[in-house]
């Protein structure tokens, strides 16, 4: 009887053992001396125990406990724990009276928002070690991990873009950019990023999405109007395209960019005495709008070949006696004719382009094209010249 009565009492105690209010104070102290098992311990004992669960300091102690272990010894879900934790605490107790204290030593205040402020900095500054190492994927991860810690910080995640582009992982860079306006901030570089990897990826729509709020953001940015038409034009949506620039041209009528754009739309729906007209103005806003004489001399171009075709087409040529009927001489002698002025036009055109490009092979072989048709042989000879110099063919 007396060895049933000795197990009883053993068995009382240890079922008393096992109720006993975890002292949560000693979690912390095991904390700050590096003990994070037996503070792990404490801790998750504490949440559970019916004196201890609905305190904020448990909740609280938890967070600083799991970030530790997170930081320290990168245990899996401990990051997810410890925010959940802190923002429990919270909701516990909205003021942070039961926890909050002072270091009187430095008037720091220390709460829920200072130690999530000291693991967002453990992240942002290993993040940035890591792209000053060139380690831009663990960039990125610690400025991801970073935002997810205070997501009201857009610079993290606009870093972790960054960082990811350096890395040359496109996807998770834009993914990051969308995030980052996602979160709110309105930046010009972040759209243009966003439209230019869209665009990159022939995702056209998305990237016409991107500039659309862009606009909606910045109504006055010029270039984002621009951006849109380019985009309106590839889609074939001309008249939107058409609408837009309208609308644009109204609010900066000496726009060079925005009177070239126009012209090319007019080119390309056929209204070609339209757009050499719109040409000329953007060349009157801007005289060395450089793609607005491009598209003028080429044409003019496109005009002479034209003539040029047709007066091949016919069955006479300088110096055939016979063979011929006279309307084809006679038609001949007045394609020449139209040919040389079409190349007297030119002339002054193409001249301007290499004012403005001195190098630029496809304008040197136009003006070579015109000085030849036009006898100007000293100077064909030396534009020859300057022509295989720039090409490396001498």
């Amino acid at each position: 009887m007396r060895t049933f009565l000795t197990l009883m009492l053993a068995a009382i105690c240890v079922v008393g053992y096992a109720q006993k209010k975890p002292k949560i104070n000693q979690a912390l102290s095991a904390l700050e001396s590096g003990e994070l098992a037996e503070a792990k311990s404490i801790i998750d004992a504490a949440i559970e125990h019916e004196k201890t669960k609905d305190d904020p300091k448990t909740w609280y102690y938890r967070g600083q406990i799991y970030a530790a272990l997170d930081t320290a010894n990168n245990e899996p879900g401990a990051l997810d724990t410890s925010l959940k934790a802190f923002d429990k605490a919270l909701e516990l107790d909205p003021e942070q009276k039961s926890f909050q204290s002072v270091d009187f030593s430095t008037g720091q205040i220390a709460n829920v928002e200072s130690k999530r402020q000291g693991y967002y900095a453990f992240y942002y500054n290993g993040a940035i070690e890591a792209y000053n190492e060139d380690d831009f994927n663990g960039a990125a991860d610690n400025f991801e991990t970073a935002y997810y810690i205070m997501p009201s910080d857009t610079n993290a995640i606009l870093n972790a873009a960054y960082a990811a582009s350096a890395a040359g992982d496109a996807k998770r860079a834009e993914a990051n950019f969308k995030k980052t306006y996602e979160a709110g901030m309105k930046d010009k570089t972040v759209f243009l990023q966003l439209y230019n990897y869209a665009v990159k990826d022939e995702r056209l729509e998305d990237g016409l999405s991107y500039i659309k709020e862009a606009r909606n953001a910045f109504p006055d940015d010029l270039e984002f109007s621009k951006y849109e038409i380019n985009l309106l034009i590839r889609l074939e949506r001309i008249d939107e395209a058409m609408t837009e620039i309208q609308n644009s041209i109204e609010n900066d009528p000496n726009n060079a960019d925005l009177l070239f754009s126009l012209g090319v739309l007019k080119d390309e729906t056929g209204e070609k005495e339209a757009a050499m007209e719109t040409y000329k103005k953007a060349i009157a806003a801007d005289p060395n709008h450089f793609n607005s004489y491009f598209n003028i001399g080429a044409m003019l171009f496109n005009e002479t070949n034209a003539l040029v075709k047709e007066q091949g087409s016919l069955n006479y040529y300088p110096g055939k006696s016979s063979g011929y009927k006279a309307d084809e001489k006679k038609r001949y002698q007045t394609l020449e004719t139209q040919i040389e002025t079409k190349l007297k036009e030119s002339l002054p055109i193409w001249e301007k382009l290499h004012s403005l490009k001195s190098e630029d092979p496809d304008v040197m072989n136009s003006l070579i094209y015109v000085y030849k048709g036009l006898d100007m042989t000293d100077k064909e000879k030396e534009l020859k010249a300057k022509l295989a110099a720039v090409s490396g063919d001498e």
